[in-house]
């Protein structure tokens, strides 16, 4: 086993502007572990596949102080010291998109209307999410700029101002989120919205994880902002303090309070309809399709005329009106009745195939 080497900072082929900690980097990386199989295990438990995301996360922390280790044993190497500072620079990122995820299904699963600022739930998961793929690419350019010892030092400065743009960008975009996230908790209290399963711990939860990152994204504002050899990134005991164990405590209060638990039963996630064509099905997604849609049982028909006075207007036709003209009198509006003449089945979310003798109209999808 290869024991720590401690090089002088000054050193030209020192990779690190410290000495770094052995017990340190093996303390964060056993806590890393643990909380990424935590996650994954739940993740699983949960059947929550957008559970990936906070997985990569704990990931790449993992990874990332795991080659804080091999950085002690070997300081001169610079792969070393490259693949951990842009790990843990960006494993934030991660959180960032996994919060705004959670958030967008729980607009969806708790508010009835399913959007929030004029902003559909699954549209407000997509937008935040491509906001943090765009400040994922500026502060990956930025890190790179700022990687290896024999970087000139023009480099440097610009590969400094492109990554605090980047975390100045992603700070700007968690307090409008913030905000957002305020908003439905407005919401909710005045409606007095009560579910299955309380949603305050869980958005309480996500609160302080944006909160630590906050943290997090200040420390790194404030360390750069003298450079890179200033008193605060030559000091490894503000690392620590001020981005491992705040980036370990979101996740660890993410695990603990896990969205898997409060976003359970229908509705919990975002509805994947299937739209069939002949013998063949396939996922909706990207430009929208055309999909049958679910019959609307409860609204009242216009006698003789096909048409009902439901939620997309008056007189407008639904799915089940055609249905019910061409079945002969035969569909009785139940739901066994429905699956043999092939609608939407509510329980599967999916779409039966319809048999050519009971043929209805297309809607398109909103």
């Amino acid at each position: 086993m290869v024991a720590p080497v401690c090089l002088d900072p000054r050193d030209p082929n020192a990779q690190w502007p410290y000495c770094l900690s052995y017990a340190g980097a093996i303390a964060f990386t056993t806590l890393f572990v643990a909380v990424t199989l935590a996650h994954y295990i739940q993740a699983f438990a949960y059947r929550k596949p957008f559970c990936w995301v906070v997985c990569m996360a704990s990931t790449w922390e993992t990874v990332g102080f795991t080659f804080r280790i091999m950085g002690a044993r070997n300081p001169r190497a610079s792969s070393w010291a490259i693949g951990s500072q842009m790990l843990i620079l960006l494993a934030p990122l991660w959180v960032n998109a996994f919060v705004y995820m959670v958030v967008g299904r729980i607009v969806y699963f708790w508010l009835p209307e399913k959007r929030i600022w004029g902003i559909r739930a699954t549209s407000l998961t997509r937008w935040f999410v491509w906001f943090d793929v765009i400040v994922f690419l500026i502060q990956a350019a930025g890190g790179m700029m700022l990687s290896g010892t024999d970087t000139p030092e023009s480099q440097i400065k610009i590969g400094l101002d492109i990554y605090m743009s980047g975390i100045g960008v992603q700070q700007g975009v968690l307090l409008a989120f913030i905000g957002l996230m305020i908003t439905f908790h407005v919401r909710a209290l005045r409606e007095g919205k009560t579910h299955a399963t309380r949603w305050q711990p869980l958005v309480y939860t996500l609160y302080g994880a944006l909160i630590l990152i906050s943290i997090r994204i200040i420390f790194r504002l404030v360390e750069f902002s003298s450079g890179v050899y200033g008193p605060i990134p030559t000091h490894e005991s503000y690392f620590y303090g001020l981005e491992a164990t705040p980036m370990f405590l979101a996740l660890f209060s993410l695990a603990a309070i896990h969205p898997g638990r409060y976003l359970r039963g229908p509705g919990s996630e975002f509805a994947k309809p299937i739209v069939t064509k002949g013998e063949r099905r396939w996922w909706c997604c990207g430009r929208r399709k055309r999909t049958r849609v679910q019959p609307d049982y409860d609204t009242p028909k216009t006698e003789g005329t096909g048409q009902s006075d439901g939620e997309y207007g008056k007189g407008e036709r639904t799915s089940d009106v055609p249905l019910t003209a061409r079945s002969g009198g035969g569909y009785d509006g139940s739901y066994e009745a429905a699956r043999g003449y092939g609608v939407y089945d509510r329980h599967d979310d999916r779409v039966i195939d319809v048999p050519k003798t009971a043929q209805f109209p297309y809607r398109e999808r909103v």
